[in-house]
């Protein structure tokens, strides 16, 4: 009887330790919170939309001091929101980092892009544009047949560049977000967190070329037909003033869809330090429909 039990024992040593190790990944994976935060920007005293006496008309936003890395202010950072046209800084950056030669063929779907009402800088098929002009359509713009030339050229195909995009996100740190195309058109599966877009902002700064582009507010460039046009950004074009009491916004990229209300990643200079801010899913109608810029006068001022 004995070496029976024996036997049996060592027949299920196997199952045992088996499933002692899933019960264990199981419980660590239980523990790992729903909504996780970055360990990239420092946390200590954070104030909350409840700790402070302005109106915001973003559902979501995030305040980090760049210089410090120091997190200001937060509301809902970590909730998951769509990115709209915020979606172009990651399209921008891997096209600065993987590009090859200074020209690329513009090519997109141009038939589809009229579908989707998605803006467009107004290249034609086939023809040679400088590396410059493709990265400042997409970023200035907001043209989407900028960023689909950019992941054709890239990636050899569309599918294949979204694939990076979500790789890049992986290896900096952005681990709440998913991307379905270059341009932030509406996906239901095409989410980020303004924590997340922070991440990929304060990141994408320290490449001196795409900061350079994030802070233009223009950019000359000659069209099919040998006239001049210039590319004027979204944001600036917005603007009254870039001041704030204390200081500057030196930057931005806006964003819009229905779905994702309006959205805004910036950058700003209170003369000491430098300043992101991301805001998302603000109301389409407040503020004669510049509620995201509003609010982002509000808050740098506040916090000046």
């Amino acid at each position: 009887m004995n070496k029976k039990i024996k036997v049996l024992v060592v027949l299920c040593m196997p199952l045992v330790v088996s499933a002692f190790f899933s019960i264990r990944y199981l419980v660590s994976f239980a523990t790992i919170p729903d909504e996780m935060s970055s360990e990239s920007f420092k946390n200590d005293n954070v104030l909350t939309y409840e700790d402070v006496n302005f109106t915001m008309y973003s559902n979501n936003a995030l305040l980090v001091n760049l210089t410090t890395g120091e997190v200001i202010f937060e509301h809902d950072a970590n909730v998951r929101a769509y990115p709209a046209s915020l979606t172009k800084i990651m399209t921008v950056l891997i096209g600065l980092e993987q590009a090859e030669g200074g020209t690329m063929t513009v090519k997109a779907d141009f038939a589809r892009l009229t579908l989707d009402n998605a803006s467009i800088v107004g290249f034609e098929y086939g023809e040679e544009r400088t590396l410059m002009e493709v990265l400042h359509g997409a970023m200035l713009s907001s043209g989407a047949d900028a960023t689909a030339t950019i992941a054709y050229n890239i990636a050899g195909s569309y599918e294949g560049f979204v694939r990076l995009m979500n790789e890049r996100a992986r290896e900096i740190g952005m681990n709440q977000t998913n991307f379905m195309n270059t341009s932030g058109l509406h996906d239901e599966n095409h989410y980020t967190t303004a924590n997340d877009m922070a991440i990929l902002l304060r990141y994408a700064l320290g490449n001196q070329t795409f900061r350079e582009i994030f802070t233009a507010r223009e950019y000359p460039f000659t069209n099919f037909f040998g006239e001049q046009h210039v590319m004027a950004s979204t944001l600036f074009v917005n603007l009254r003033t870039t001041s704030f009491a204390g200081g500057e916004i030196i930057g931005g990229r806006t964003g819009f869809t229905y779905e994702a209300g309006r959205c805004l990643a910036s950058l700003a200079t209170n003369g000491t330090d430098e300043l992101i801010l991301i805001t998302l899913g603000a109301d389409s109608y407040a503020e004669s429909q510049i509620a995201h810029i509003f609010d982002a006068f509000t808050i740098y001022g506040y916090f000046r």
